[in-house]
């Protein structure tokens, strides 16, 4: 699998979660243990992609490493 499909994989679980979380805070509360509990989860998901896809996007685009 190339980046570009794991990348829109990751992106499209991260969409994927939000929708439940909002589902969730519905349910139970935008303070409730399980809301809070799903919206840390969302958090290192969405850290993971900046840290693994935007951050590195401008070498792409320029052909530079982004060290």
């Amino acid at each position: 699998m190339n980046k570009y499909s794991l990348e829109q994989l990751v992106l499209k679980r991260i969409n994927v979660m939000r929708n439940e979380m909002i589902q969730i805070a519905h349910e139970t509360g935008m303070n409730s243990a399980e809301t809070i509990n799903y919206s840390q989860k969302l958090d290192r998901l969405i850290y993971l992609h900046l840290l693994h896809f935007s951050i590195s996007e401008p070498a792409i685009h320029t052909g530079h490493s982004a060290s």
